[in-house]
């Protein structure tokens, strides 16, 4: 038998839980399993997630399409892998009478 709280948005907790649906959206709960996170732990970092990407909707105006979503997750990753194979050069430049080390890529 299941216990829960009697007042709480039934819309709200079935939103939450019927993310899992989305493909990538189950992957994310299922690395945090992975990763040794508690289910309801998972679920709040999921939603999390969800709000940025709601939110982002909200802001630019537009539907949300999972798959315009896979698609920027990849460009993503391919950009951040890119990113940390690129050179790097360190300067030394002086700031306020103090001297920083500063790293600019290509």
């Amino acid at each position: 038998m299941t216990h829960c709280r009697q007042a709480y948005p039934r819309f709200l907790r079935r939103a939450l839980h019927s993310i899992l649906k989305s493909g990538w959206a189950r992957a994310f709960y299922e690395l945090q399993l992975s990763r040794g996170k508690k289910h309801h732990t998972a679920i709040r970092a999921l939603a999390y997630k969800w709000i940025r990407i709601l939110f982002r909707c909200w802001k630019d105006r537009l539907p949300y399409i999972e798959s315009a979503h896979a698609e920027a997750q990849k460009k993503r990753i391919r950009v951040n892998a890119a990113a940390e194979n690129a050179p790097v050069e360190l300067q030394c430049k002086k700031v306020a009478g103090f001297f920083k080390v500063v790293a600019t890529n290509y």
